[in-house]
C-alpha cells in the first residue's frame, strides 16, 4: 500500500538471513545476515567474489528462497510477495542477457512490455532512458555491434526503464571504461536526487566507493560491518588515529610545530610541500584544538583539513579486524 511505503524508513531489511546449498560438502552462502538499507541512500555491498553478494540479491528478488531468516524489500516479504517486489525494483543482475540480433531500442521495448509498461508510453520512455545512459545515438544499432561496456550501459537502461523505487545493481561497472564509470556515478546521483534508493554490490571499491552514502562489507557469507560512511570512517579513526593538514600561507613554521607539540594528543607532526603544509597525527579528534591554536598565533592559514580514509583503507581495516576476531 502507498501509505505503508511512505512510512517505511528502510528500503531493504534482512534479519538473520541464511542460505545453505545442500550437498557434500554443504555450502553456507549466507550466514545469518542482518542488514538495513535506508531509503534514499546509495548503499554499497562490498566483498570479494564468492562472498555471497549475488545470492543475497537473488533472495531479495524472490528468485531464491532463504534457508532461514526473513527479508523485506519496500515493505514486501521476499518469500510471499516477490511479484510486488519485482514490479517496483529495477534489477541489473551480474551476467544479464541481451538479444544480440535486436537493436538497443528493440531490447528495451521487449523487456519494458514484459515489465508492464503501457505501450502508449514506452517509446518515449526508451529514448529518454537511452539518452540518460549515453546510448541515444545507438538506439537503432544491433546489440551485436556493442562493446562490453555499451552492453553494460544498456543493462542499466533496462533497470531504469520502469522508473523503479529501488535499483539493485550487481557488479554494474564491470567492463565499463573510466569515462563510463564517471557517467555511471552521475546516473546514480541523479537517481537518488529523484528520491530513489540504490543498492549495488561490487568488488570494485575504487569505482563505486565514492558514490556510496552507506555500506556493508561481506566476507564468507557474513556481514562484518555496516553503517554510514561517516560512522565507518569515525570508528577507524578512533582506532588508528586522526590525521590533519594545516595549509599555511604565512608564519613561522617552526613555532607552529612547537605549538602543536604542546597538545598532548598529538602523536606525530611533519612538514610537507616545501614548508607550506603541516601534517598532524593524533590519538583523538583535536580539530577544535588545532583551530584554536592557529587562530591565537600569528599564522595565516589557508585551510585546515581532516584526512578521510579511502575505500581501500576502510576495507583493509575492517577485514583485518574481522580476521583478528
Amino acid at each position: 500500500m502507498a501509505g505503508d511505503d511512505f512510512k517505511m524508513s528502510f528500503a531493504i531489511e534482512c534479519e538473520n538471513l541464511t542460505k545453505v546449498f545442500k550437498g557434500e560438502p554443504k555450502i553456507v552462502a549466507l550466514d545469518g545476515i542482518s542488514l538495513k538499507v535506508p531509503e534514499g541512500s546509495v548503499f554499497g555491498l562490498f566483498g570479494p567474489n564468492g562472498a555471497g553478494k549475488s545470492t543475497l540479491i537473488s533472495i531479495l528478488m524472490g528468485l531464491t528462497l532463504p534457508s532461514q531468516g526473513s527479508a523485506r524489500v519496500l515493505g514486501h516479504d521476499v518469500v510471499y510477495e516477490s511479484f510486488k517486489i519485482r514490479s517496483k525494483v529495477g534489477l541489473l543482475p551480474e551476467g544479464f542477457g541481451l538479444y544480440d540480433g535486436m537493436t538497443a531500442f528493440e531490447n528495451l521495448k521487449y523487456f519494458g512490455l514484459l515489465d508492464g509498461i503501457p505501450p502508449g508510453d514506452i517509446d518515449q520512455k526508451i529514448m529518454n532512458t537511452l539518452e540518460r545512459v549515453g546510448l541515444k545515438d545507438r538506439a537503432n544499432h544491433r546489440v551485436s555491434t556493442f562493446s562490453r561496456g555499451m552492453k553494460q550501459r544498456l543493462g542499466i537502461a533496462q533497470a531504469l526503464l520502469k522508473d523503479p523505487k529501488l535499483l539493485i545493481l550487481d557488479e554494474p561497472t564491470v567492463g565499463i571504461d573510466p569515462d563510463g564509470v564517471m557517467d555511471f556515478r552521475r546516473i546514480i546521483q541523479d537517481v537518488v536526487r529523484e528520491g530513489k534508493t540504490v543498492f549495488l554490490s561490487t568488488h570494485l571499491l575504487r569505482d563505486l566507493g565514492m558514490v556510496c552514502t552507506h555500506t556493508a562489507i561481506i566476507r564468507r557469507g557474513k556481514i562484518i560491518v555496516q553503517g554510514s560512511m561517516e560512522e565507518l570512517a569515525s570508528k577507524m579513526k578512533s582506532v588508528k588515529g586522526y590525521t590533519y593538514q594545516v595549509h599555511l600561507k604565512a608564519g613561522d613554521v617552526g613555532k607552529l610545530l612547537q605549538d602543536l607539540k604542546t597538545l598532548p594528543q598529538v602523536v606525530e607532526t611533519r612538514v610537507e610541500e616545501e614548508g607550506r603544509v603541516i601534517f598532524i597525527m593524533s590519538k583523538e579528534d583535536i580539530a577544535n584544538e588545532i583551530f584554536s591554536l592557529v587562530s591565537k598565533g600569528q599564522y595565516s592559514v589557508e585551510a585546515l583539513t581532516s584526512s578521510k580514509p579511502d575505500w581501500e583503507e576502510l576495507y583493509k581495516f575492517y577485514s583485518e579486524e574481522a580476521d583478528v576476531k
